[in-house]
Formats: C-alpha cells, sequence, structure tokens
C-alpha cells in the first residue's frame, strides 16, 4: 500500500506535472550520529490551527505539544493563508529548530480522485492526465494550477491521485527554505492518517474515515487497496451525520466489498458511541 508521501525533502519542484517534492536525501548523509539524535517534529497546518508535536529520545517521547488557535480565514483567501502565515513566524522564532520535520497537510488544503485500473491507461503519464481530466470536472478550471501525485498500488489495483493548490506549495517551498534537508516529508492529513493505522486497516474490508472540523473523508479498503474516497463537509453534529453518509456512499460504490466495519480517526473529535452508528460496526481510533 502507498507510502508515496514518506519523502525525506521537500524542495522546488523539478517537474510540477508529475512530481511536486524532490527525491529523498538519504538520512544517512554526512553525520550519522547528529541525525540519529534530532528529534522529530510534526506540524500540521488546518484551517483553524497550527499543530506543532515533537518527538525526542532514541524512543521518540512526545516531548512537546503546541497547538496555535488562528482566526478564521476571509472569504477572499485561501483557507490555508493563517496557517502558512504562522507556520513561518515559528520557523522564524526557531521552533523547528534541531528537528528532522514533517509537514501534514488538513484535508480542506487537498482534493482526491481515485484512478481505477484501466489497460489503456499504462504509463504514470496517463494516470495523471485522467486525474486531471476527473478533477477538472469535479472542480472546474481552478483545478488546473494544482500540483497532482499519484499513490502506489499493487498490480491491477486503483490509485490515489491527490491534488494541492500550487501556490501553497510554493509557500511551503519558501517557508521552510531555512530549515534546508530537515524538511523531510509532506504528507495529506488521509495518507499520514493511513499510513499510521495501515496494518490494522489491511486486516479486512472495511470503511476507514478520516474527520476533522467541517470536513470527512470516507474511503473504502478491500485487502489493503483503494476502493473508493470521497469527502464532504459536515457540521458541528458530524456524528449523527455519519450513518446516513455511509449508507449513501455504499450505494454508490461500485465494488464487490461488503463490509459493516467502519475505522474512524478523528482525533480532535469526540469519540463516537455504538449507540450513534446505528448498524455499523464503529472503531474508534486513538491518537
Amino acid at each position: 500500500m502507498s507510502r508515496w508521501w514518506r519523502s525525506r525533502a521537500v524542495a522546488p519542484i523539478r517537474d510540477q506535472s508529475k512530481n511536486w517534492y524532490a527525491k529523498a536525501r538519504s538520512f544517512w548523509s554526512s553525520s550519522i550520529g547528529s541525525a540519529w539524535r534530532r528529534d522529530e517534529l510534526r506540524v500540521e497546518l488546518f484551517p483553524n490551527k497550527l499543530i506543532l508535536t515533537r518527538f525526542g529520545g532514541w524512543r521518540r517521547r512526545l516531548s512537546h505539544k503546541e497547538v496555535i488557535a488562528l482566526a478564521p480565514p476571509s472569504s477572499d483567501e485561501p483557507q490555508w493563508k493563517r496557517a502558512l502565515e504562522a507556520l513561518a513566524l515559528r520557523v522564524l522564532a526557531g521552533s523547528l529548530s534541531g528537528a528532522n520535520v514533517t509537514v501534514v497537510l488538513s484535508n480542506h488544503f487537498v482534493h482526491y480522485v481515485l484512478v481505477p485500473w484501466n489497460e489503456l491507461l499504462a504509463s504514470e503519464d496517463d494516470q495523471l492526465t485522467f486525474a486531471r481530466h476527473r478533477f477538472l470536472h469535479l472542480h472546474g478550471n481552478v483545478a488546473e494550477s494544482w500540483l497532482l501525485r499519484l499513490s502506489q498500488a499493487s498490480s491491477r489495483q486503483p490509485r490515489l491521485a491527490c491534488g494541492v493548490d500550487k501556490a501553497l506549495i510554493d509557500g511551503l517551498n519558501a517557508v521552510m527554505a531555512s530549515v534546508g534537508g530537515r524538511y523531510r516529508s509532506l504528507q495529506p492529513h488521509l495518507m499520514a492518517s493511513f499510513n499510521r493505522w495501515r496494518a490494522r486497516l489491511s486486516e479486512r474490508p472495511g470503511w476507514f474515515v478520516v474527520a476533522e472540523r467541517g470536513l470527512m473523508c470516507l474511503c473504502l479498503l478491500q485487502d489493503g487497496q483503494w476502493q473508493s474516497v470521497r469527502a464532504i463537509r459536515i457540521g458541528p453534529d458530524w456524528s449523527r451525520e455519519l450513518s446516513s453518509a455511509l449508507t449513501r456512499e455504499q450505494y454508490l460504490v461500485d465494488s464487490q466489498a461488503e463490509c459493516d466495519q467502519v475505522f474512524v480517526f478523528a482525533p480532535d473529535l469526540p469519540a463516537l458511541a455504538a449507540s450513534e452508528a446505528g448498524n455499523w460496526k464503529i472503531e474508534n481510533l486513538q491518537a
């Protein structure tokens, strides 16, 4: 299954049509001991907050967590603008020093479509062209400026395509320039969450739900492979919306997988109670 966001460096784009992060620099570079002693820092950008979580020591234990609340973005600015500005201030303040950094993007800032397996889509260029066409159909001309990336997949399996505003990627590259090679990875929230729980999710067919304030991604997985993905807007009472959303999605999905198992990862929202799930078997994945 996909580990396609686990690059170790994000740098100016070499080929923006296919690859919006540079290939990894070797972790075992000139100073092995220095790199090994560095903390790990996860930086998460959301419309309403910026989260910095630092892990230190050889066991990588949590050593510090900072949550910076943000004012709501205005209607005429990108949703990511204030989070990026807050990150720039933290970089200037030295909050990212002495650590290898992974940046995680809210699903509000990322768009997804599934690229089905088809013998006519033989090359990655063909698959990216198909993904671009789907994004344009769903979102209009604004998708022309998005940078696209495809997941890895087993033979004859669908691939997940992701689109991100080029201005956001350029902004991140500028803000993180001073971090240099310690800027190791850039991941959408959906993929970071999947990678975290992939062992559990590969055990049997099931729905994987990643929820954050205002948005929920519903994904159907079978044998560890993507069968469907959809992002839907949600309100404060999202737990009561989930059952009907899953029922609706089940009717829309063209898949042989029939399952009532639902894995929910919503680290910043209240855990779901069984009474709210209807006939669905809910398993809350704890952060």
